[in-house]
């Protein structure tokens, strides 16, 4: 799913590819006890609809009133205005409706008003067009193209009506031929009450008539035929237009291959399909751009929305809930680093960045450190769940050392910033520290993660203001099955063949946080009216459950 290892996606609330949805953000009740287990609902992330239920954690949205993850298909989007991309010149709704999705903007002169183009020179006085004012430019141009077709006298062979008539000639004519070829008699063939004996019952009982009282001479309709002139909408294609030809060849003989058209020229707009010519071609308007702001599809409540107050050059929105803000972020790294880390500020290209991850070997057990960072304001406790065993082809063991933890809150950048070097310089030993801190600013390596150190269960792996890292255990498979003595049937042959994406290791988490928040904080509960659990401080109980893919790696063939 992702070209770089590692990586962590996470699942929409949206997706059914489980048979128990994640629950969302909801006050815990003390009646209520949850009688599922995230076992029971095991997110697969091979299966072929995952690729549309996991993104990453940047290009998902949080909605604070349902307060679930939003995905691509969980919002709809709304047109606040028009704008052309070239001036930013701001369309109002009712120009758009009036002249088109079309930018208007036109060059002045002394008494009229031409279209003009800086970079070729171009007017519109090359095909004699003149605008009599600065708005409504498509409207004009429109309208004298319509005069022009109509007093063009129509060569032999040439149409006397436009592809837009003739088509609508051609439309009302065979509408008028189904009606008139159409049974009067049975309008309603397909109704139960079409049979004539049934209807003969019917009107008997109700209306006392019978069906022969009702009938009436018509004459026999007469079949259907085809269109016979333009005004029908027939058109015809004459191939002894002489002068026509002799006129355009004499043109292609006296101008330049340069002045001919070109195909992305023809099919720039309808009007220019037929020109043969640079002469020939009209001013397309510029289409136009469209600022949008996304709402929540089961509550009406915006998730992004750009300020208006601003130009449409500004990108400052003035509603914008992004689920990074909301949702607690989980990161994976290897704990045996076969490189070392890379500092940003030691590295001169993009490149240098991004470490060779080396292939995974089967029935070899690695070590991970998994990192939670929470972004809110309270205190989280984390509950991590995952299956015995990956789902997939290839089935891999995956322990979790501390499935149970809390992660602080989340404070003002400076405030990490000085806790965590009060930190750092606190396990600095005396008289190490100048040398030391030189070789963690150059390795990536902190203080108290020494060579010596041992992961243990239940017991987190470090621990900082507002993150907690913990240890994965993993065991990979293998690709291939150990051979047997029996030979096996063309069914399983073909079911050990390897499709792309087998080899790759992808972990399910279950992710459960538990927080706290004071009751005159808690402005869901009171948009939802639901009923909420109070405890004796005044605090509301809340907890947020989503699930998660972790891209560990590739599993090698060998083993």
């Amino acid at each position: 799913m992702a070209a770089t290892f590692p990586y962590t996606h996470y699942a929409c609330p949206c997706s059914n590819l489980t048979t128990l949805a994640p629950s969302a953000i909801s006050v815990k009740r003390a009646s209520v006890i949850p009688t599922d287990t995230p076992e029971d609902s095991t997110f697969d992330p091979h299966d072929p609809r995952a690729n549309y239920s996991l993104s990453p954690l940047d290009r998902l949205l949080f909605c604070d009133e349902c307060e679930e993850i939003r995905c691509q298909r969980c919002y709809g989007e709304e047109i606040i205005h028009w704008y052309c991309p070239t001036c930013l010149f701001e369309v109002p709704s009712s120009g758009v409706r009036s002249d088109g999705n079309r930018s208007r903007s036109g060059e002045e002169v002394e008494e009229s008003f031409i279209l003009q183009c800086h970079y070729c020179d171009w007017s519109s006085l090359d095909i004699g067009v003149h605008l009599s004012k600065p708005r409504k430019i498509t409207e004009q141009l429109a309208k004298q193209r319509k005069s022009r077709v109509s007093s063009k006298p129509p060569a032999g062979g040439a149409q006397l009506f436009s592809q837009d008539e003739t088509f609508a000639n051609l439309t009302t004519f065979y509408k008028e031929q189904l009606s008139e070829t159409g049974d009067p008699q049975n309008p309603y063939s397909n109704s139960p009450y079409s049979s004539p004996n049934n209807l003969a019952r019917i009107m008997s009982l109700y209306g006392g008539l019978s069906v022969n009282a009702l009938k009436k001479t018509r004459e026999k309709p007469q079949p259907m035929r085809e269109a016979r002139g333009e005004k029908e909408g027939m058109l015809t294609c004459s191939l002894d237009n002489k002068a026509a030809d002799d006129t355009l060849l004499q043109s292609m003989q006296d101008l330049e291959w340069a002045n001919t058209t070109t195909t992305e020229q023809r099919h720039s707009a309808p009007a220019n399909n037929v020109a043969r010519l640079v002469d020939e071609l009209w001013p397309v308007a510029t289409h136009l751009r469209t600022r949008k702001c996304r709402r929540c599809r089961f509550c009406p409540q915006y998730l992004s929305y750009p300020d208006p107050k601003l130009k449409v050059s500004n990108i400052r929105y003035k509603i914008r809930v992004l689920a990074l803000n909301h949702i607690p972020r989980l990161s994976i790294r290897s704990l045996q680093a076969s490189y070392p880390l890379s500092n940003p500020a030691f590295c001169i290209h993009a490149a240098d960045l991004q470490q060779p991850q080396p292939v995974l070997q089967s029935h070899i057990t690695r070590q991970y450190i998994l990192t939670i960072r929470n972004p809110i304001l309270e205190p989280i406790r984390i509950t991590l769940a995952t299956p015995t065993t990956t789902p997939g082809r290839v089935t891999s063991r995956v322990t979790i050392l501390c499935p149970s933890f809390t992660v602080g809150a989340a404070g003002d950048v400076w405030d990490e910033a000085l806790s965590s070097s009060t930190t750092s310089m606190a396990t600095i030993p005396p008289g190490n520290g100048g040398r030391q801190a030189a070789m963690e600013s150059l390795t990536g390596r902190g203080a108290d993660e020494s060579l010596d150190r041992q992961p243990e269960a239940g017991k987190v792996w470090e621990r900082t203001k507002n993150s907690t890292s913990v240890v994965l255990e993993i065991v990979p498979g293998a690709l291939k099955t150990v051979p047997g003595i029996m030979p096996k049937s063309q069914k399983e042959l073909e079911e050990e063949e390897w499709e792309e994406g087998d080899d790759v290791l992808e972990i399910p988490i279950y992710v459960r946080a538990e927080w706290e928040v004071t009751e005159e904080h808690d402005d869901a509960g009171d948009r939802k009216g639901g009923k909420r659990s109070v405890e004796a401080d005044g605090n509301v109980k809340k907890e947020l459950a989503f699930w998660c893919v972790l891209g560990v790696g590739r599993i090698g063939e060998g083993g």
